[in-house]
């Protein structure tokens, strides 16, 4: 009897250590789930912070889409962080064609910069706020976490 118990006890110790683990952080983008890279850190369900850059993802209503919603959240972006040399490119999200601006912004430690990519993948109307210390002006400079995500060339 007393081996019994002491084998319910175990049970209950091991399930309950096991069943206490916390999946690993992974952010979910149009039904997808991405683990997170070592060293980067989940703020909110569409938000990643690591390092070398910060990740925010968005989805839009098909109108807001339509309206010019991108162009009017950067613009009071630029305005909020005082962003300069504003250019308007090509991207892709997801292998999806998209458009996306991109602007520099002092910071207490240099220069951001940051790329705000908009359009349709897998069927919703999406944006993409990357920000990095380094002007992305090709996939080498965006980190491969968030290249998952926005790209320059398939």
């Amino acid at each position: 009897m007393k081996a019994r118990y002491t084998l319910l006890l175990l049970f209950l110790l091991v399930s309950a250590v096991a069943f206490g683990q916390a999946p690993p952080a992974a952010v979910n983008f149009c039904g997808q789930d991405f683990p997170l890279p070592e060293g980067a850190a989940l703020v909110s369900p569409y938000e990643v912070k690591a390092d070398k850059f910060d990740l925010i993802l968005m989805y839009l209503n098909p109108a807001d889409l339509r309206n010019g919603a991108p162009a009017d959240y950067t613009k009071q972006r630029m305005k909020k962080v005082k962003g300069k040399e504003l250019q308007e490119i090509s991207c892709f999200i997801q292998g999806t064609p998209a458009k996306a601006f991109k602007f520099s912004h002092p910071t207490e430690t240099g220069t951001a910069y940051e790329l705000l990519a908009y359009g349709v993948t897998k069927g919703q109307p999406v944006m993409i706020q990357l920000t990095l210390d380094v002007d992305p002006y090709n996939n080498i400079e965006i980190p491969e976490f968030p290249r998952q995500f926005v790209h320059f060339d398939k």
